[in-house]
């Protein structure tokens, strides 16, 4: 045979096996080859292409225009596309992998990746089309999407999805034409239902609420689940009407679709809500600064109008802005050691003798500029800073006790503390004081814990028994503004007190009103009766402190007698009064000591 037949013949022999892989891979791929000309007819597929659409022969999709396994919706835009791709008009649909809806023979559609390339045969152009069945792929890329996007308890959108839509919202070409009212709305009884029948059904009122609320609200601009007990609510403001008003009538809604009491667990509760909202972009410019706001609005709402809507205000923004940078102050001011401790005196009344002192907590920062208390103080309760403060007053007068237990005057002065609620209701506050006491090596004899009345009847089985216990280590209990707080007589009695305090707010008339005397000396009498010693505080003239001495109260403390002042001026003030003072003298002692 001639060199050139036989290598013919090889060359047809390996074309052969190079169109048989060729159709082996084309009819055993995973994914679904089809073939369509240029008026978009079918005329080739694959097995896969028959299992995949649901089809049982070739004969059965052969012939048939492409779209036939495009859903409905997409069918006439991919007609559109393939005319415009043949034209020359269009050049960005060959070789691009697409996600689209295909539909299978029985009507599913599902989603499929397909990738198109075109090739001339015989002078005619062909399309082929290799699709993949993206379905598992998509349930997985849902799921994610859902657990990135939405809340798993109520099926709610979440936080992402609220910064989503308020990025919309606040788009500046938006926010130039429109006004949006941004709502944070908290179930008000959450923490009893919680306490009372557990978590899982509390989580079954947050659902429910979830989902009335939602009927209620909708059609919103989003409505969904934010911290906790919380829900987000978004609503564009029309034209005619106010952001008050607007909120106004979405709590209205609110309140009706929660009037039905819900049933759970086996009982049946009422449920309200408190709701904060704020205008935008009045308020706010940007998705992180509204959801800020959105907090403070509703907090606001939550401490002055429980149960009812309040819509924030530019001053109470700024009030709030100044408050935040206060509390941040407060912090640095306690890492940078600018609190010191002042000592304002309590004069025994018989003899005129400095007998105990109160220790009180003063800011001045490293500029030199003093903090008022007045300002600080109820900063420092709100944002949970008032523990910091109280342990650093506490462990600053147990210094100065240690420190004057060799001084045979400044060691008989007892020095007073305020105590917090905070501090009171610790579970490990006793400990902590009683290994105060033994690191400085003082007597608990050498303190006094004033605490308000308020502080007892706020969580009185626990303030009680840590009241009880520092009481038996041997601190003096002293009950702190007496007659303005919500105690009652038997809570007094059941306390285990020593002392008490008479609030400045019955000083006023005394002396020369008969009235005011009358209740003051009434007062006093009570408490001795209750076998408690007296201290009268704020006394600013010669007058009153004449009058205390006359009901035997037994310490008076205020600006007749002294200023609260540093430690230094404070020893020379004990070492000057006690060393002269004598029976009667302290109505002596206004120009000494003031």
């Amino acid at each position: 045979m001639p060199e050139n037949s036989r290598a013919k013949d090889d060359e047809a022999v390996q074309s052969g096996e190079h169109v048989q892989r060729l159709e082996a891979i084309y009819l055993n791929t995973h994914d679904s080859i089809i073939t369509y000309d240029s008026a978009s007819t079918i005329v080739s597929i694959n097995r896969i292409t028959l299992e995949m659409f649901g089809y049982d022969n070739e004969a059965e999709l052969i012939g048939m225009p492409f779209e036939t396994l495009v859903n409905d919706t997409a069918a006439t835009r991919h007609q559109r596309n393939a005319a415009d791709q043949i034209a020359g008009t269009r050049d960005n649909i060959l070789g691009q992998l697409r996600r689209i809806r295909a539909k299978k023979r029985d009507g599913t559609v599902f989603p499929v990746d397909i990738h198109i390339a075109d090739y001339n045969f015989g002078g005619e152009r062909f399309f082929v089309g290799c699709v993949r069945d993206m379905s598992q792929a998509q349930e997985h890329e849902d799921r994610v999407h859902k657990s990135l996007f939405y809340d798993q308890l109520t099926g709610l959108p979440n936080r992402e999805t609220l910064d989503r839509s308020l990025a919309s919202v606040l788009d500046p070409a938006v926010r130039a034409t429109a006004r949006f009212l941004m709502m944070e709305i908290g179930i008000d009884q959450m923490r009893a239902i919680n306490t009372t029948f557990g978590m899982d059904d509390g989580n079954s009122v947050i659902r429910l609420v979830g989902q009335r609320l939602e009927q209620a609200l909708l059609p919103c601009e989003f409505f969904g689940r934010g911290n906790g007990d919380r829900f987000t609510a978004l609503f564009e403001i029309p034209p005619s009407k106010t952001a008050d008003t607007v909120a106004l009538e979405t709590f209205r809604k609110m309140q009706r679709a929660l009037s039905a009491p819900f049933e759970f667990g086996g009982a049946r509760v009422s449920i309200s809500v408190t709701a904060g909202g704020l205008e935008i972009p009045l308020l706010a410019t940007d998705p992180g600064l509204a959801i800020r706001y959105a907090d403070m609005a509703y907090y606001e709402a939550k401490s002055l109008h429980r149960g009812d809507v309040y819509l924030l205000t530019p001053d109470d923004v700024a009030r709030v802005m100044q408050t935040s940078a206060l509390v941040h102050q407060i912090r640095e001011a306690l890492q940078m050691q600018e609190f010191f401790p002042v000592f304002q005196p309590k004069i025994d009344l018989e003899t005129g003798r400095c007998s105990a002192a109160e220790c009180l907590i003063r800011w001045r920062t490293q500029e030199g500029n003093m903090i008022s208390p007045a300002l600080f103080i109820p900063v420092a309760e709100s944002a949970d800073l008032i523990e910091g403060i109280g342990r650093f007053i506490f462990l600053e007068s147990c210094a100065a006790v240690q420190e004057w237990k060799a001084d045979p005057l400044l060691s008989q002065v007892k020095l007073a503390v305020n105590i917090s609620p905070k501090q009171l209701e610790r579970d490990n506050f006793v400990d902590f004081v009683r290994r105060s006491l033994d690191t400085f090596g003082i007597p608990a004899s050498s303190l006094e814990f004033e605490i308000t009345e308020t502080t007892l009847a706020n969580n009185p089985k626990v303030t009680f028994a840590a009241v009880e216990e520092l009481s038996r280590m041997g601190i003096c209990i002293a009950i702190d503004d007496f007659g303005t707080g919500q105690s009652s007589l038997g809570m007094l009695r059941d306390v285990c007190a020593s002392r008490a305090k008479v609030d400045r707010a019955f000083l006023a008339g005394v002396p020369e009103d008969e009235k005011s005397n009358r209740m003051l000396r009434n007062i006093v009498n009570l408490m001795r009766d209750m076998n408690l010693a007296v201290t009268v505080e704020g006394i600013e003239t010669k007058e009153v402190a004449e009058y205390v001495r006359t009901l035997r109260c037994s310490e008076g403390q205020g600006f007749f007698f002294a200023k609260p002042m540093e430690k230094v001026d404070f020893e020379d003030f004990v070492r000057d009064t006690n060393a002269a003072a004598a029976p009667g003298a302290v109505l002596r002692r206004q120009s000494v000591l003031t």
